[in-house]
């Protein structure tokens, strides 16, 4: 059986009685037996009224396999010492919003009504250094046709003992047009040297699932350098990111892709906006790719773009018998996460 769902929550929350509706959650283990965690868009009300801070949030916290974390502490915006826990203050933004972003119209994506620019995070990675690696896509979020005009992908270097952002680096950026879906990358992993990194589209949808779409993979050995980015297609690894093929078998609106200890590589495909999900395995990050298992979270209600998403493993939550998987919950408004047998079929 699936163990029930349960919020990601922070002390902010627990102390005030907030609920964080905000999107994504990746999370990472630091080496003080802490675990960092990145959030999305994050909007609250409280007695001092309605907030929303756009982009990103953090927040840092004690972490058991098998258990979801809810005494996370949030952190101030980079630099900034990481707060002495248990630390009851509200969310700051992480990354700031990225500049020179155009909306659908080919005007300024400054933030007012109708849009805002934002780097969204989709993923993050342990260096060997033991900093971590950040990968966002800077996109414009307009209430438009293409609500989620995507323009830049970028890596951003962090040390999470002084919640410093190192560097900084836009490595690929199309202002003012949509960014190839092979270029907009996430689900970082370290493997021989390289750094893999995931793409996804969806391309056909019916009755609310994906029937239709590609994963790519990428890898460099220097991330800062847009010309050292190679992916892999017809068998080869190329520089050309249009010459990328699929490597799962499988359409996926959302794709996550983590190592998950002895279990090895593992992705988790959203197959639907229900919930609905396909666990695959390989041994490398190019595949192949076999199917594993099935699966569906506990999403409830939703309506236009505030559908179920953001299906993400979490190795450092994961065991031996279970796989940690935290989503968002339009139902419920928050960041939810829950325990599946890695071999059953929900």
């Amino acid at each position: 059986m699936t163990a029930l769902p349960v919020k990601v929550t922070s002390n902010f929350e627990n102390y005030w009685g907030v609920s964080l509706n905000r999107d994504c959650g990746f999370s990472e283990p630091l080496a003080n037996g802490q675990a960092l965690w990145l959030f999305c868009d994050t909007a609250w009300t409280d007695f001092n009224g309605s907030h929303f801070i756009p982009g990103s949030t953090a927040a840092v916290g004690p972490y058991t396999p098998g258990e979801v974390p809810t005494q996370l502490n949030e952190l101030p915006t980079p630099p900034g010492a990481p707060p002495t826990p248990p630390y009851n203050g509200g969310p700051s933004q992480f990354l700031p919003a990225p500049p020179g972003l155009l909306n659908p119209s080919g005007e300024p994506c400054t933030p007012n009504i109708g849009q805002y620019p934002a780097s969204w995070i989709t993923g993050i990675v342990t260096t060997s250094q033991n900093n971590l690696l950040i990968t966002y896509a800077d996109l414009c979020v307009t209430h438009t046709e293409k609500p989620f005009f995507i323009q830049g992908f970028g890596i951003a270097e962090y040390t999470p003992t002084t919640n410093t952002v190192t560097a900084r680096t836009t490595v690929f950026s199309t202002p003012g047009t949509q960014l190839p879906a092979a270029k907009v990358l996430g689900s970082p992993i370290y493997n021989g040297g390289f750094l893999y990194l995931y793409g996804f589209e969806c391309t056909n949808w019916f009755s609310g699932v994906c029937v239709n779409g590609v994963t790519n993979v990428a890898r460099t050995d220097s991330w800062r350098t847009a010309g050292n980015y190679q992916w892999y297609g017809q068998g080869a690894f190329v520089h050309d990111d249009a010459q990328a093929t699929n490597i799962i078998p499988s359409a996926a609106a959302g794709v996550s892709i983590h190592r998950f200890g002895a279990n090895g590589l593992h992705a988790i495909l959203q197959k639907d906006l229900g919930g609905g999900f396909e666990v695959w395995r390989a041994a490398t990050p190019a595949g192949p790719w076999f199917q594993r298992s099935t699966g569906k979270v506990a999403c409830q209600g939703g309506s236009g773009h505030d559908l179920c998403r953001a299906l993400t493993g979490h190795p450092e939550l994961s065991t031996d018998t279970h796989m940690m998987v935290s989503y968002f919950n339009p139902g419920s408004g928050h960041v939810e996460a829950a325990l599946f047998p890695w071999d059953s079929v929900e």
